[in-house]
């Protein structure tokens, strides 16, 4: 069985942060969001995968990935954003009329994928869907469900009449594509994939589902970045590599080669990247920190800071950040406090 992972989208909720990177490869962690669903899926013993990217962050998946894993992946393009259905049909060559399982690329999972895709490999239903109960349903697909079957399914309803979200994860077979090309772009101009699942429901094709009772969350704003973050985190264990000198340390910390903390107090769970070098600054708990950063006369917590920053002399906490690669943040000691700003397009600045 293979699998696909779908990555085509530009993730503008996410502007600025993906004006230069693809939201699927945000460092969570210090590792990229994608590269923990690579890993749910060779876990479950899917070796061949599929994903599917764009013409303008194809290199960058290339590079990144080739840099965490020691495997080769098939890349697809899909010529432009048009939907999840659109983009499944660039991929139909790649399937080749195999059973396969998809993914959301900017979706995080924790459960046993094994038995998700055991189940529908030996099943012989048509499609199966991961719902999860959620509080606001009317942010995502529902499912509504009767007799213990899929009865119907409405994407981003105004009003929901069932808690059941259809997460980002589905196993099809090749009828999948069938469904894709049959039905009508939406209200907001796109092919969605629960219109597509919607048409095999209405044609007599079998439609199975799972409910999730491990956590889910759709990344796509910058507190489910953070949250996500919170998450990853909870579960590191301490591995230091790096110097530790003339500093308080508590809780668990990872310290990659090269980097060094200074005259600092560190509250983990936090995670430092390579040669990054950190003075006389507090790091508070849920930090990830990458490669080639200096911190000095500073104070951050519950933040993502991307390689290449520099951040000096900020007083008051930076606190739910997440500071793009090679941003430069300076604190203003004179007698005038002042904010000085140098910002991109669609920036967010709070003070």
């Amino acid at each position: 069985m293979k699998g696909l992972i779908l990555c085509g989208g530009k993730g503008t909720r996410l502007n600025p942060i993906t004006y230069s990177i693809p939201k699927q490869l945000i460092p969570i962690g210090n590792k990229p969001l994608i590269a923990y669903t690579i890993e749910l899926l060779l876990q479950s013993g899917i070796e061949e995968i599929g994903i599917l990217v764009n013409d303008y962050n194809k290199a960058v998946f290339q590079q990144v990935l080739d840099t965490y894993f020691d495997k080769k992946f098939h890349y697809l393009v899909q010529e432009e954003p048009k939907g999840i259905a659109h983009g499944l049909l660039f991929a139909e060559e790649f399937i080749n009329g195999e059973r396969f399982i998809m993914v959301l690329g900017d979706n995080s999972f924790d459960f046993d994928l094994k038995g998700f895709v055991q189940d529908f490999k030996t099943s012989e239903k048509n499609a199966k869907i991961l719902l999860k109960e959620v509080e606001n349903p009317e942010r995502f697909g529902v499912a509504y469900i009767g007799d213990n079957r899929i009865i119907d399914l409405e994407e981003k309803p105004k009003t929901a009449f069932s808690n059941w979200a259809i997460t980002g994860l589905y196993g099809f077979d090749k009828n999948i594509f069938k469904a894709s090309k049959e039905i009508q772009p939406s209200k907001r101009g796109e092919y969605e994939i629960t219109d597509a699942i919607k048409w095999l429901l209405q044609n007599g094709y079998d439609i199975g589902y799972e409910k999730l009772s491990g956590k889910w969350r759709d990344v796509g704003e910058p507190n489910d970045v953070i949250e996500e973050n919170i998450d990853k985190l909870s579960n590191i264990e301490d591995h230091i590599e790096g110097e530790v000198v003339n500093s308080n340390i508590s809780g668990r910390m990872i310290l990659k080669e090269g980097s060094a903390i200074y005259n600092s107090i560190i509250r983990g769970p936090v995670v430092i990247g390579e040669n990054t070098i950190i003075k006389n600054s507090y790091i508070g708990p849920y930090t990830s920190i990458g490669n080639r950063v200096k911190i000095e006369m500073s104070n951050l917590e519950n933040s993502i800071i991307l390689g290449s920053c520099n951040i000096w002399g900020v007083e008051h906490p930076i606190d739910s950040s997440i500071i793009g690669e090679g941003s430069v943040i300076r604190g203003n000691k004179g007698m005038k406090k002042t904010h000085r700003l140098v910002v991109g397009r669609n920036s967010r600045v709070y003070l």
